[in-house]
């Protein structure tokens, strides 16, 4: 029996673990499953806290500083929306 499989171009073995969703696949050592499920856990108090301002009446727009990011991207090419959701605490990938 082999102890790893491969998947594409990734080779998965006994000590890892994979998570699933209808966005894709994940393969994550064993070791590092702690610090990947407080990643998703912060992920989705951001996303929950941005859904919930929606309800309230903020738009994302809004709520990300669409039009500052903007005028900052102006003055500063470089300037990324990924920094930007930085800046003002919306962004949930890292």
């Amino acid at each position: 029996m082999s102890a790893s499989a491969r998947v594409g171009d990734d080779e998965v073995g006994r000590g890892d673990v994979v998570f699933g969703d209808d966005d894709g696949v994940l393969f994550v050592p064993a070791e590092q499953v702690g610090p990947v499920l407080a990643a998703a856990a912060e992920i989705r108090r951001v996303e929950r806290d941005q859904a919930a301002r929606i309800r309230a009446g903020a738009t994302l727009r809004e709520q990300t500083s669409f039009v500052d990011y903007l005028a900052r991207r102006d003055a500063d090419p470089a300037y990324t929306f990924r920094r930007q959701l930085r800046r003002v605490g919306g962004a949930i990938e890292e």
